[in-house]
């Protein structure tokens, strides 16, 4: 099997401490899956599975599982095993690149579930003389919001509430951009270019993206 690279570059939050392939939907949707372990720099060896796809109907489905064992080897500081595990709503993917979100469903920590969870993977090519795999990923707590901003001069003002789409009038085609942007994390929250991926000790497994 092909190796790969593989990076926790996206900030993880504290909450986790140190922390296949679907044929629904048609069989040419666009499609990203992995099965792959990795080590860091710790020495301890993580595996990672993920699959998602867009479906004939605009819609994308998948999952994610994260299994970490820990490291007790420091009475002081041990670490304990995790496990994640994500079901993925969307998936963008640009020629060999793919952004996968969603939210957890299981984990260790209780405290977890909700959040969400982005993957973004490269897929470098198959074969012995293949370019190594990448992949960098992060997980992000929820927000809410409990105040509504309004005009003080104005009783019951609800202008921050209404939705519309701000369009060039001179471009038919022009989708637009909605007033009230969802705070969700999402596979458009970030660019693909402002992911980093970085090398790792040791990894082995594969990465497959099919736009």
């Amino acid at each position: 099997m092909k190796r790969l690279t593989c990076v926790l570059a996206i900030a993880v939050i504290a909450v986790f401490g140190s922390i296949t392939s679907p044929k629904a939907g048609g069989p040419s949707g666009p499609s990203a899956n992995g099965d792959f372990q990795f080590t860091l720099e710790d020495g301890i060896s993580r595996s990672v599975q993920f699959n998602a796809r867009i479906h004939q109907n605009g819609k994308s489905t998948g999952e994610m599982t994260f299994n970490d064992p820990g490291d007790a080897s420091d009475p002081n500081d041990p670490r304990p095993a995790t496990f994640v595990k994500a079901a993925f709503d969307c998936l963008t993917i640009k020629d060999n690149r793919a952004v996968m979100s969603g939210a957890i469903t299981e984990a260790t920590n209780p405290e977890a579930v909700g959040h969400r969870v982005l993957l973004v993977v490269e897929d470098d090519g198959e074969g012995i003389n293949a370019n190594l795999d990448k992949l960098t990923w992060g997980v992000y707590e929820p927000t809410s919001k409990n105040w509504v901003p309004q005009d003080f001069e104005v009783p019951g003002d609800t202008g921050a509430l209404l939705n519309w789409l701000a369009t060039d009038f001179e471009r038919p085609d022009d989708v637009g951009i909605p007033a009230r942007q969802s705070d969700v994390i999402g596979c458009t929250t970030f660019s693909l270019s402002a992911y980093a991926f970085m090398d790792v000790r040791h990894g082995q497994g594969n990465i497959q993206v099919k736009p």
